[in-house]
C-alpha cells in the first residue's frame, strides 16, 4: 500500500491513494489536521486583509488509475486558491462535497469518470479536472475440470476457469509430496505421472486478473491408477476329478477386475479389497478361482489377467499345472491289433461308475456292425478290426460329479500288404544296369523279395543288368507283413533292346568363315550316351571333339566348298553306337579391295572397281559424300571441293549376310581458294578483307557464305573484279564458311536450293573455303553467385562463410580471368570459393577479364560487407522523468549493415529508434530497455535504464 502525503498551507494530512492489488486488505484513510493558525484549505468567506485573491489553478486529482469492484478507494482533489477553495465531486449522477472522495464500485463497467470542481470562496471563480478509471472485477469462482485419476504412462488434460474482468491469466503447478515437479502457463495443461512409484500428485491452478493482478488459486489431489506385481498361489500338482482353489494377487490402484484362462475357457474371479497399511504400499486385490480338472493332460497352463478399472492397463501371470489322471484304457489281451481279427479295449480305474462312454479322437463312439460294447460299457470289442480303426481311444467315467476322461490309448492296427507297386523303366538295353523299387501299403513295414528267371534278391530296391538278348523279361516283387504273415506279389514285364536309337544333329544350314557356329547331337540311350564329333572337308579332318554340343569356327581365309559335320552317339554301358552327319556349304568373305585413282580434280570423271574373295557370291554398295551407289563398278565425277573425302565400298555375302568394307581417301585438288588479306586475326569492330586466289583470271566470281550468295551492303563491299570482299568492321554474326564460285567460258545459269547464279563457261569451280571465327570481347563482365543473379554493388556475407562465385563475360576466344580482393590477387580461375577476411568488415572484390586476341579488358567490382554488431547499444535521453511531462529517448548502436530497435516499457513493446514517454502514475522509478537487432544476422544486444520519477507539484512533508 502506497501512502501519498500532501501539505496544503500549514495543514498536513495523509491519504492512501493507491492500492497494492496483490493484497486483499482494505485501504484506510488517515487525516492529520495541522491547527497552527492557518486555514487556507478551509472553505469560507474572507482572506487575509490586504491580500489579492487568486485561483483556483493547478487543479489535480491524486489517486489510482485502476479500481476493482468491491474494494474501497480514496481520491484527493488539490488546487491553488486564495483566500480559500471549495471542492465538489461528480460521478455520473452523484455529487459529493469536500477535497477527498471515497469510492467503492459494486458492478463492472468499462470505465468510471471522476470530475472534481474547485470554486474560489471569495471570487466565485471555478476550475474542473477529470480522471478516467479502468474497472476490473475478480478473480472468483475458480475451478479445475478434468479426470478424477491420473494413469501411469498416459497424459491427462485439465482445464482451469475463473470469473475475471476484463480477463484472467492462468498458472499451473504440479507437485508431489510438497516437491514442485513442473509449472505451465495457459488455460489447459496436459501431463503424465512423474514416475511409476508415485501414488498421487497435486495440481494447483492460479487465476490472475490481467489488469488488477489480483489472484486466486485452487488445488486438486489426483491419485495415480496403476497395476503391478501379479502372482498366483497354486498347489502345482492336481488330480482330475478334484476341485482346487487358486488365488491371484496383484498390486492395483484404485481397483482391478480379474479374468482366468484355462484349457481354452475363460472364468471371472471374485474381488477382495485389502486396505493400505503402510505409506507407499499400493492396495492389493486378490481373486479366487475354483477349477475342477476333468480332462487329462500332463502339463496345463493356468493364467490370471488383472485389468485396472480406470486405466484399462492389464498384467498377467501363468502357472504350469501337472495333471494326474486315475482312469486309463488298456487292451484285454497281449495280442496285437491286426486288421481282420477281433480286438477288445477295457476302461479301468473307476470304483463305482455311474456311466461310461467311449471317445475316438475326442469324438463320441456308438455301436456298429464291427464295434460292440459290454452291458456296463466297460469293454469295447472290434469284430473284426479295420485299418480305419487307427486312432486315440478314451473312456469318459461319471461317478456322480464330475465327469472324468481317461488317459489316451493310441491304437495302431497292423495291416497289409496291399497296393504292391514296382517302379522303374519298361525298356532295358543289353549290358546296362537299371534301378527298380517295390512299395506296398503295410503296417508294420513289409519285407520284399525280387525274382526274375531263376534269380532272386531281397530288399525294396533292385539293380538289374541283362546280358543275354531276349525280347521280354518278367520281374516279380513279393511283399510280406512279418506280423500278419500275409504276402502279396506284383509283376512287371520288361522289353529288352540292343543299342542307341533316334540320333539327330541340329545346327545352322551353312558355315561362315571366321564366324563360330554351334551344333547339338541327341539320341535315345539307356541310361545315357557319350557323343563324339568329326568335322572334315576335302577328305581332310578339320576338328575332332567330345560332348553333345560342338562349336565350329573355320578360318576367315578358308576356301573350302563343302564341309561334313558328323556325330557319333555311344551307350555308356553297352558301348553300342549310332552315327549321323550334315553336309554344309561354307560362306566366306575376305580380302576386299578398291581399284582407282586416289588423287582427283574437280570436274573430271573417274572409274573405281571393288573386289573381294567371296563364296558363294557377294553384293557391293558404294558410299561417297552422303550418297549411295550399287554394283562393283563406280563412275564418279568430282563436282564439289573437299581436301580429303572418303570413298567406301561394302561387300555383303549373299548366303551369310556378313559384310566387309574398304575405304580410300580421295585427295581433291582445286585451283582456287579463299584466304585473309593480312596476318591480323578477325576482330569484332575492326576492318577485315578476304581474297579469292587462283592460277587463272576467271570470267566471273560469286561469293558464298555458308553456301548462300553474298550481296554488298553498307558494311560489306566487293572489288570491281569481285576478287576481294571487304568488311568495314566485323560483327559477331560474320562467323561462317566463305567460298568463291569461279566460272570460265560461256554464259549459263546454275540453280541451287539457295543460289541462282549466271556464270560463263563450263562447270563452275567452288573454291577451298575460309572458316572465319570473329574474335570479340570481353563484354558484360559480371560477378555472379552460382545459379543466381549478379551480386550487385554490395555483397553481404556471414563471417567465416564460403560463397561460390563466378566471373562471367562474353568472349571469343575464352577470356583470362583474374580476381582481386583488398587490392591483392586472389585467383586466376573463372569460379572461386570466396571466404571473407575479418577484419576489415568492408573490402573491395573485383574480377578482370582479358581477351588475349583482341587485347581488350573488362572488369566487374562489388563491395564485400561482413555484418557486425550490434555493439555499444546506448539509450539517450533525460535521467529522470516528471509525472505528466513527455520525454523523448533515442536508442543507437554500432551495426553493419543496419539494426532495428525494439523498446520494452510497462510490459509492452514498441519499435523505432526514438520513443516518447509520459508518466501518469505515482512511482519512484520506471525501467526501460532497448534491444538492437542486426537486420542481416538477426543478432541482438540490449541496453537497460532505470529512471527516477518525480512530481514537481508535490511540496513534500
Amino acid at each position: 500500500m502506497v501512502l501519498l502525503v500532501r501539505i496544503v498551507g500549514c495543514c498536513c494530512w495523509t491519504v492512501c491513494s493507491s492500492m497494492d492489488h496483490h493484497s486483499a486488505a482494505l485501504p484506510s484513510l488517515l487525516l492529520l489536521a495541522c491547527l497552527a493558525g492557518f486555514s487556507t484549505s478551509e472553505t469560507g468567506g474572507g482572506g487575509s486583509v490586504g491580500e489579492t485573491s487568486y485561483g483556483p489553478s493547478s487543479v489535480e486529482i491524486d489517486g489510482v488509475n485502476v479500481v476493482t469492484v468491491g474494494i474501497p478507494y480514496y481520491f484527493e482533489c488539490t488546487a491553488s486558491c486564495f483566500p480559500g477553495c471549495k471542492y465538489s465531486w461528480t460521478r455520473g449522477n452523484v455529487t459529493t462535497q469536500g477535497p477527498v472522495l471515497s469510492l467503492q464500485l459494486l458492478h463492472t463497467m468499462p470505465t468510471e469518470t471522476l470530475t472534481c470542481t474547485v470554486v474560489n470562496t471569495a471570487t466565485g471563480g471555478s476550475a474542473s479536472v477529470q480522471k478516467t478509471l479502468q474497472v476490473t472485477a475478480g478473480p472468483s469462482n475458480i475451478q479445475i475440470s478434468g479426470p478424477t485419476y491420473l494413469t501411469d504412462g498416459v497424459a491427462s488434460t485439465f482445464s482451469c476457469s475463473a470469473s475475471c474482468y476484463p480477463s484472467c491469466s492462468y498458472t499451473w503447478t504440479v507437485s508431489w509430496e510438497g516437491q514442485k515437479l513442473s509449472s505451465h502457463e495457459g488455460k489447459s495443461i496436459s501431463f503424465a505421472p512423474y514416475q511409476s512409484t508415485v501414488i498421487a500428485e497435486t495440481l494447483m491452478c492460479e487465476a490472475q486478473d490481467t489488469v488488477s493482478h489480483l489472484f486466486i488459486s485452487t488445488t486438486l489431489t489426483l491419485p495415480v491408477a496403476s497395476v503391478s506385481s501379479i502372482s498366483i498361489e497354486s498347489p502345482g500338482t492336481v488330480t482330475m476329478g478334484k476341485t482346487y482353489a487358486f488365488t491371484c494377487n496383484v498390486a492395483c490402484y484404485p481397483s482391478c477386475s480379474f479374468t482366468w484362462e484355462y484349457m481354452g475357457k475363460t472364468f471371472q474371479g471374485d474381488r477382495t479389497e485389502i486396505p493400505i497399511l503402510h505409506k507407499g504400499e499400493k492396495r492389493k486385490f486378490v481373486s479366487h478361482q475354483d477349477i475342477t480338472f476333468s480332462d487329462y493332460s500332463k502339463i496345463e497352463h493356468l493364467t490370471c489377467v488383472a485389468t485396472n478399472s480406470i486405466s484399462g492397463a492389464s498384467i498377467n501371470a501363468t502357472v504350469e499345472l501337472t495333471v494326474i489322471d486315475p482312469i486309463s484304457v488298456r487292451a484285454t489281451s497281449e495280442a496285437l491289433p491286426i486288421a481282420g481279427k477281433s480286438f477288445s479295449l477295457q476302461c479301468v480305474g473307476s470304483q463305482n461308475p455311474a456311466s461310461i462312454t467311449w471317445l475316438k479322437n475326442k469324438q463320441p463312439m456308438s455301436a456298429s456292425q464291427t464295434v460292440h460294447f459290454s452291458p456296463d460299457n466297460v469293454t469295447m470289442t472290434f469284430g473284426p478290426l479295420l485299418q480305419a480303426d487307427d486312432g486315440s481311444y478314451q473312456c469318459v467315467v461319471a461317478e456322480g460329479e464330475p465327469i472324468i476322461q481317461s488317459s489316451v490309448y493310441e491304437m495302431q492296427v497292423n495291416y497289409g500288404p496291399s497296393s504292391v507297386v514296382i517302379t522303374g523303366v519298361d525298356t532295358m538295353t543289353l549290358g546296362m544296369t537299371y534301378e527298380f523299387e517295390c512299395s506296398a501299403s503295410c503296417y508294420p513295414a513289409c519285407q520284399f523279395t525280387w525274382s526274375w528267371g531263376k534269380e532272386t534278391s531281397p530288399g525294396p530296391k533292385l539293380s538289374l543288368q541283362l546280358e543275354e538278348p531276349e525280347q521280354t523279361q518278367n520281374l516279380t516283387c513279393t511283399a510280406l507283413n512279418p506280423t500278419t504273415e500275409t504276402s502279396v506279389a506284383a509283376q512287371k514285364t520288361l522289353h529288352v533292346i540292343d543299342g542307341p536309337t533316334n540320333i539327330h544333329v541340329s545346327g545352322p544350314a551353312f558355315l561362315t568363315a571366321g564366324v563360330e557356329s554351334n551344333f547339338t547331337c541327341s539320341a535315345d540311350c539307356h541310361p545315357s550316351c557319350n557323343f563324339s564329333w568329326i568335322v572334315s572337308a576335302d577328305e581332310q579332318s578339320l576338328l575332332v571333339a567330345q560332348g553333345s554340343t560342338i562349336s565350329v569356327d573355320l578360318s576367315a581365309n578358308a576356301s573350302l566348298s563343302d564341309v561334313s559335320v558328323e556325330c557319333k552317339a555311344q551307350e555308356t554301358l553297352s558301348h553300342l553306337y549310332i552315327e549321323n552327319n550334315l553336309q554344309l556349304q561354307l560362306a566366306s568373305l575376305s580380302n576386299i579391295n578398291i581399284a582407282g585413282d586416289s588423287a582427283v580434280a574437280i570436274g573430271s570423271e573417274y572409274t573405281y572397281r571393288c573386289s573381294a574373295v567371296c563364296a558363294p557370291s557377294c553384293d557391293f554398295t558404294w558410299r561417297f559424300m552422303g550418297k549411295t551407289f550399287e554394283g562393283d563398278r563406280l563412275d564418279l565425277t568430282i563436282s564439289d571441293y573437299s581436301k580429303i573425302e572418303p570413298l567406301t565400298c561394302e561387300a555383303k555375302n549373299t548366303l551369310s549376310n556378313t559384310t566387309i568394307t574398304a575405304t580410300i581417301n580421295l585427295t581433291v585438288t582445286d585451283p582456287f581458294s579463299v584466304r585473309a588479306s593480312s596476318q591480323a586475326p578477325p576482330v569484332a569492330g575492326r576492318p577485315f578483307a578476304l581474297l579469292c586466289e587462283g592460277p587463272q583470271e576467271p570470267d566471273s566470281i560469286t561469293w558464298l557464305k555458308n553456301q548462300n550468295q553474298m550481296l554488298a551492303s553498307e558494311r560489306v563491299q566487293f572489288s570491281p573484279d569481285n576478287t576481294t570482299i571487304t568488311f568495314s568492321f566485323l560483327v559477331r554474326e560474320d562467323d561462317g564458311l566463305y567460298q568463291c564460285l569461279v566460272v570460265e567460258g560461256e554464259n549459263r545459269t546454275i540453280h541451287d536450293n539457295t543460289l541462282v547464279v549466271v556464270v560463263e563457261g563450263g562447270v563452275p569451280n567452288l573454291s577451298v573455303g575460309y572458316l572465319m571465327e570473329v574474335n570479340y570481347g570481353p563484354n558484360e563482365v559480371l560477378i555472379e553467385k552460382a545459379n543466381e543473379l549478379p551480386v550487385g554493388e554490395v555483397m553481404l556475407v556471414q563471417p567465416g562463410s564460403t560463397t561460390e562465385l563466378q566471373c562471367s563475360s562474353q568472349c571469343f576466344p575464352a577470356c583470362l580471368i583474374t580476381w582481386f580482393y583488398q587490392g591483392t590477387t586472389l585467383s586466376t580461375n573463372a569460379s572461386i570459393s570466396f571466404t571473407p577476411v575479418i577484419p576489415p568488415y568492408t573490402a573491395a572484390l573485383s574480377c578482370i577479364a582479358s581477351n588475349p586476341v583482341t587485347g581488350q579488358n573488362g572488369s566487374a567490382m562489388t563491395t564485400v560487407e561482413v555484418p557486425d554488431g550490434p555493439t555499444n547499444v546506448v539509450i539517450g535521453g533525460p535521467a529522470a522523468l516528471e509525472i505528466g511531462v513527455t520525454a523523448s529517448f533515442t536508442c543507437s548502436a554500432e551495426c553493419s549493415p543496419s539494426c532495428t530497435f525494439t523498446w520494452t516499457l510497462y510490459g509492452g513493446t514498441m519499435t523505432g529508434s526514438v520513443i516518447d514517454i509520459t508518466v501518469n502514475r505515482h512511482v519512484s522509478s520506471e525501467s526501460i530497455s532497448c534491444q538492437a537487432e542486426n537486420t542481416f544476422t538477426g543478432q541482438t544486444a540490449t541496453a537497460n535504464e532505470t529512471l527516477s520519477v518525480s512530481d514537481p507539484h508535490w511540496c513534500g512533508c
